[in-house]
């Protein structure tokens, strides 16, 4: 990101929460691929990307809406989260007119596109709602350019920390939407990133209009009845007294402003049942989620209802959510709960033994609903370097170094390495501090968690390496209904007011999302966005982490982690788009969930196959019989675009891959093929003359991977072989130089095809070659032969192909050693 001499507070503001908006669009929609060079046969595109140094774009297609959208790509992640360079352009179709796009202008496309899927989709609010994360963040990066301590120090404070998150989290459309504070004053004071401090609101209310409830064995509004009447004030003093059998309620001053424009609320004061005290006692501050308050001297934290739209939903406490940390601060305290603790001691669970709520009628008044929470972060243990991860995920603030490079750096200079092997070990205790656990605990206890960067807490050791990890938030916690009989045994009567047993279905989908690509790839993703190390590395270390617990994990977690194709990621996007409060929408469609690819299928990736790092041949055999040899080496665009657009346009081409017609449609096929991870493109020779092209592909990343149960060493690929003369076709021999070319690769384990079941020809053809057929599927634009080849299949029908592939094997290992 620029600095403030070059660039401007709004400025970066807008492009901070674009950033945010262009990572929330690829997640929750498949319209775009990246896009690589300059174009040959595209002139208006080519005279202005010529004028610009990025080489790698995303493409966002809305041409069916009559534009399309180039974003800059500075870091491409495969865990989830890109950065993006500026400006972003759109081209509109018909008059080829390109221009800088703005945020603004972005979201109009994403809700025009949206509107066929998605036909609530609206627009006025969600403009409303950007425009004030856009301003806020504004607002912020000013108070920190005027007042602001640097927020990427090593070591931090529990609040310190908290109050850090100034851009908010990377993959939110609205990172800063505070929607309901009325003006930069209620916004300054009641916000972590200005340390606003306050004292706290408190009201009297009839004994018999309360519900409260406490793990702990004690009525909590007793202590704040105490506190009260020790504040010296004899006027409250004097109140309390008159009122014995009210109790004291505590509340967030914005929000008991609210609470006393409600008609429930006045009539409640009418009635005597309810007294407003005003502003008392000690201050406190806000934490990152703006609600939840923190005083260093207090034993507890108070969550409270909050109308105000933080980021996706007004954050009101729902009954269900307070029962949640209810019931688990009382599993805890069983021999149950006390088992799990001393099995996994590398988490601690920050609980909220105890709520208030307040009826009128018979109904409850969400407002006053209000969470209290153990505070482990008091006197002494205030300094703790313990930080949420959010905070260690963030990116640089106005030309900082990010904190997560100088906690990297701190933790070298500390173990005498080098950043490169601090930082790849760095994440290697992480992962061990948080996975065993995790996995152990679902297991074993069947306990999961919202383990996402908000809830989660992360402690440092005087090495600055991972020590040990707070879970926190008590709407965060849930049970495996495989549990369920040995949970009643212990706590009987739990979840039957919090609705926490669900089913283990519901719930591996929902834990791989917060565990997964919330939590361990945002971490992947800050250590290896800012150049710490290599991001392959990193989620291949994720894969194995998990791979360990794959035959002793009951649950199908892991196997759900390691081995599914895609899974689920919410789309925050289109929850603001089609403006559902998750907060408060039903438990089993909270919120609008999209396919996500499983990044860990990576480790079995095969670079030559699918993003080759070089032109020239990977492949070379000599076929005897024949007197041919023949090689195959990478898809040139400057060299080899018109040779293969002549091929594509010969007639027995057409009706099979439909890919004729005018160049520049060519061009953009390859220049979006490419650099993508499904497929790639290959020039296939025999005694030196091009003859034909095959695409392999890569059914985790390819449409084809979502017909079947796809596996992740599944590679395939398609053959146009050129000549029609059968003289210089040798479609035999390409075919086994193809299949040679595929199990060359040790990530493959079987060779897929599937031709159209109209085609006898290419089911003869690929029969011939070993494959077998495993069935019939119906794909988008085909019913297709499902057709399955092994490596073993292939060579034992083809001795010939072994020898050679032995031979090859051979002198690799020669010219390794």
């Amino acid at each position: 990101m620029n600095t403030l001499d070059s660039t401007s507070l709004q400025q970066i503001s807008e492009e901070t929460n674009f950033n945010a908006l262009l990572n929330s669009y690829c997640r929750e929609f498949n319209n775009w691929s990246r896009y690589a060079g300059i174009p040959k046969y595209d002139a208006p595109l080519a005279a202005y990307l010529v004028s610009r140094t990025d080489w790698l774009h995303i493409r966002f297609d809305f041409s069916s809406i009559g534009s399309e959208v180039y974003a800059p790509l500075k870091f491409y992640a495969d865990s989830g989260r890109h950065v993006f360079n500026f400006p972003v352009i759109e081209r509109n179709i018909a008059t080829d007119a390109i221009n800088p796009v703005s945020i603004f202008r972005f979201m109009e496309l994403a809700i025009r596109f949206s509107a066929e899927e998605f036909p609530n989709a609206g627009a006025a609010l969600v403009n409303e709602r950007l425009t004030n994360s856009v301003e806020n963040l504004e607002l912020f990066l000013n108070y920190f350019k005027q007042n602001g301590k640097p927020v990427n120090f090593a070591k931090m404070s529990f609040i310190e920390a908290e109050q850090s998150l100034f851009l908010g989290h990377n993959a939110h459309p609205l990172p800063k939407g505070r929607s309901g504070f009325n003006d930069k004053e209620e916004l300054f004071k009641f916000s972590p990133e200005t340390k606003g401090q306050f004292q706290l609101a408190y009201f009297l209310i009839a004994a018999d209009n309360i519900n409260e409830k406490n793990a702990e064995g004690f009525d909590i509004t007793d202590l704040f009845r105490i506190e009260l009447q020790e504040s010296g004030n004899q006027e409250l003093i004097a109140l309390l007294d008159q009122h014995p059998n009210h109790k004291v309620v505590p509340m967030h001053p914005w929000e008991a402003q609210h609470l006393l424009t409600l008609p429930t609320v006045q009539a409640m004061e009418k009635e005597k049942l309810l007294i407003y005290l005003g502003c008392f006692g000690d201050y406190y501050t806000p934490t990152s989620s703006v609600r939840t308050v923190y005083n260093a001297t207090s034993d507890w934290m108070l969550k409270f209802s909050l109308h105000v739209k933080i980021t996706n939903s007004e954050r009101v406490n729902l009954v269900r959510e307070l029962y949640r940390g209810y019931d688990v601060s009382k599993l805890l305290k069983t021999e149950y709960g006390k088992a799990a603790k001393a099995e996994f001691p590398e988490i601690e669970f920050i609980t909220d033994p105890a709520f208030i709520t307040v009826n009128y009628r018979g109904e409850t008044i969400d407002g006053f609903n209000v969470s209290v929470r153990h505070n482990p972060f008091k006197g002494e243990d205030a300094g703790k370097n313990v930080s949420l991860l959010a905070a260690l995920c963030q990116d640089g603030l106005l030309g900082q170094k990010p904190r997560i490079a100088h906690i990297i750096e701190e933790a070298s200079i500390s173990k005498n390495k080098t950043v490169a092997y601090t930082a790849v070990n760095w994440f290697k205790q992480y992962l061990h501090l948080c996975v065993a656990p995790i996995v152990g605990l679902y297991n074993h206890f069947g306990m999961a968690f919202e383990f996402h960067q908000q809830n989660v807490l992360l402690e440092l050791d005087k090495d600055f390496y991972p020590a040990k990890f707070y879970f926190r938030d008590n709407q965060g916690y849930f049970f495996s209904d495989a549990k369920a009989e040995a949970l009643a045994a212990v706590y009987p009567g739990i979840a039957a007011e919090s609705g926490s047993i669900v089913p283990n279905e519901y719930i591996i989908p929902k834990l791989t999302y917060y565990l997964l690509i919330n939590n361990i790839l945002g971490v992947v993703n800050a250590i290896a966005s800012n150049g710490l190390a290599d991001e392959k590395t990193l989620i291949d270390l994720v894969y194995l982490e998990f791979k360990q617990f794959e035959n002793s994990d009951r649950t199908g977690l892991v196997d759900y982690i390691i081995n599914r194709r895609t899974w689920e990621v919410k789309g925050n996007l289109l929850t603001n788009l089609c403006n559902i409060d998750e907060a408060s929408a039903p438990i089993d469609n909270p919120a609008i969930y999209r396919g996500f690819p499983n990044p860990l299928a990576k480790f079995f990736f095969s670079e030559n196959l699918i993003k080759p790092q070089t032109l020239d041949v990977l492949y070379s055999r000599f076929f005897p019989k024949e007197n041919v040899t023949i090689t195959i080496r990478p898809f040139n665009i400057d060299n080899d675009l018109e040779m293969v657009h002549d091929w594509f346009n010969q007639e027995h081409a057409k009706p099979i891959w439909k890919m004729d017609g005018p160049i520049k449609g060519l061009e953009l096929f390859y220049r979006t093929l490419l650099p993508n991870d499904a497929s790639h493109s290959f020039i296939g020779e025999i005694n030196g003359e091009p003859t034909f092209t095959i695409e392999p592909y890569w059914p985790m990343r390819d449409g084809v991977g979502a017909c079947y149960e796809a596996l992740m060493t599944d590679y395939g690929a398609h053959l146009l072989i050129a000549p029609t003369d059968k003289d210089k076709k040798f479609s035999f021999e390409t075919g086994q130089a193809l299949m040679d070319f595929i199990f060359e690769q040790p990530e493959v384990g079987k060779c897929i095809g599937e031709a159209a079941v109209e085609s006898r020809a290419m089911h003869i053809f690929v029969t011939r070659l070993g494959f077998k057929l495993e069935k019939v599927i119906q794909m988008p634009y085909k019913m297709a032969n499902l057709t399955f080849c092994y490596r073993d299949w292939y060579w034992e029908k083809y001795p010939e192909a072994k020898a050679y592939a032995m031979m090859k094997s051979g002198q690799l290992e020669a010219e390794e050693i």
